[in-house]
């Protein structure tokens, strides 16, 4: 009767230590971490080999708005993955961008986004923004220590 005890015990113990355990780091990490945690999930999911990934450089943008009570967190940094023939690629431009909504109590990442080789080529050949620097980087990723980003002459 004991062991029963114990097993029964121990089937209730484990989920809820589990569950407890998820809901204090979401707590510590706080909507920084949350970000982080969202972005590598879905960087993972655009990449060639997942396990490889590795972020480089990386720098948060915090953006508050009192107005309507939300804060913009943009990770913004460089992503690199070995390619098909087992190598990394040296690493391409990323950014995302997630909302806390302390009037709604929710929070969320609305997109990540990597920057496109061959768009950036064709901007450079006419010396102006690539639509990723100039959708996504400039809007998101600039602040006091990160200038925008502009077309070279």
């Amino acid at each position: 009767m004991k062991f029963l005890k114990w097993v029964v015990i121990i089937l209730i113990a484990v989920p809820v230590l589990f569950v407890a355990s998820s809901f204090i780091r979401n707590k510590v990490v706080g909507p920084e971490g949350w970000a982080m945690d969202n972005t590598e999930k879905q960087l993972k999911a655009k990449m060639k080999d997942p396990e490889s990934m590795v972020i480089r450089s990386s720098f948060i943008v915090r953006i508050n708005n009192p107005s309507d009570k939300t804060t913009t967190i943009s990770i913004c940094g460089i992503v690199d993955g070995k390619n098909g023939f087992g190598g990394y690629t040296g690493g391409t431009r990323f950014m995302s961008r997630s909302v806390l909504d302390d009037k709604l109590n929710t929070f969320d990442t609305h997109e990540v986004e990597m920057d496109n080789t061959e768009d950036k080529r064709a901007a450079e050949s006419v010396h102006s923004l690539s639509p990723f620097e100039d959708i996504y980087w400039n809007p998101s990723c600039v602040d006091a220590e990160h200038p925008a980003l502009s077309a070279q002459k």
